[in-house]
C-alpha cells in the first residue's frame, strides 16, 4: 500500500502588521504630544509676555517716581545753596557793620577826650586830625595832608617842627622810613594859634609796602608836649 504524504500547513504570524500598527500609533501619539506641547508653549509664552509687560509697566512707574524724587532733591539742594550764600552775605554784612561801629566808637572816644580837655582847660596836648592820602600819577608817589591843632581854647602860639615817617615792610622786614627816604628833605615848621594844615608829596622806594603814616610833632618850649600820631595807610 503506497505511503501517503501529508503536507503540514504553514502558520502565518501577523508580527509585521502589528509592528506597523504600533509604529503608526506611536507616530500619532508623538504628533499629539507635540501638538499639546506647542499649545502649552503658546499659552506659556502669552503668560510670560503678559507678565513681562506688567513688570515693565511697574518698573517704568517706579522709574518715574525716582525721577520725580531726584528732581525734588535737586531743588532742595539748590535752596540750601542759595540759603548758604545768603548766610555768607549776611555774615559779611554784619562784619562790615561791626567794623564801622568800632571805627565810629573810636572817633567818639577821641571827641570825648577832646571835650574833656576843653572842660579841664588843659593846653599841653596837640592833636592830629583829617589825615588824607591819595595816589599820584607817578608810580609810588602820594599826596598827603593833615591838621595839627590844640586840644583846648586859647591864643597861645604853638611853634616847632613836624616830621613825617612811613612804617611798613621792605623785603619782608619791618621798616620805618625817615623823611629823607620818602623825599621830604625840608622840615615842616609849626606856627599856629589854633590849628595848621600840612600837605605835600612823598615818594616811596620800590618794593616798599606801607602800613602806617606816622606824624611826629616836636613843639618848642615846655608848654606843649611832643607827640606821635599813627594812621593806618589808606588811600582816599
Amino acid at each position: 500500500m503506497p505511503e501517503k504524504h501529508f503536507q503540514t500547513p504553514k502558520i502565518v504570524h501577523p508580527s509585521g502588521a502589528r509592528s506597523t500598527l504600533l509604529y503608526i500609533l506611536a507616530g500619532l501619539g508623538a504628533a499629539l504630544l507635540a501638538w499639546f506641547a506647542y499649545q502649552y508653549g503658546l499659552r506659556q509664552a502669552g503668560f510670560l509676555q503678559g507678565r513681562s509687560a506688567t513688570e515693565k509697566a511697574t518698573l517704568s512707574e517706579r522709574a518715574e517716581e525716582l525721577e520725580a524724587e531726584l528732581e525734588k532733591q535737586r531743588e532742595r539742594a539748590a535752596r540750601f545753596e542759595r540759603a548758604s550764600q545768603i548766610d555768607r552775605l549776611a555774615a559779611e554784612q554784619v562784619r562790615e557793620e561791626l567794623k564801622a561801629l568800632q571805627q565810629e566808637r573810636s572817633e567818639l572816644t577821641k571827641k570825648v577826650a577832646f571835650l574833656n580837655s576843653l572842660v579841664s582847660g588843659e593846653m599841653t596836648m596837640l592833636q592830629v586830625s583829617k589825615v588824607e592820602l591819595s595816589q599820584q600819577d607817578q608810580e609810588n608817589a602820594f599826596r598827603f595832608s593833615f591838621l595839627v591843632s590844640k586840644r583846648a581854647k586859647g591864643d597861645e602860639r604853638v611853634s616847632g617842627q613836624v616830621r613825617l615817617q612811613v612804617a611798613g615792610k621792605l623785603e619782608g622786614k619791618e621798616t620805618m622810613l625817615n623823611p629823607q627816604k620818602i623825599g621830604l628833605d625840608k622840615t615842616m615848621k609849626m606856627g599856629f594859634r589854633h590849628f595848621q594844615k600840612f600837605e605835600g608829596k612823598l615818594q616811596l622806594p620800590d618794593g616798599f609796602v606801607p602800613s602806617e603814616l606816622v606824624v611826629v610833632g616836636e613843639p618848642k618850649g615846655k608848654k606843649f608836649k611832643s607827640f606821635e600820631h599813627r594812621t593806618r595807610w589808606k588811600l582816599s
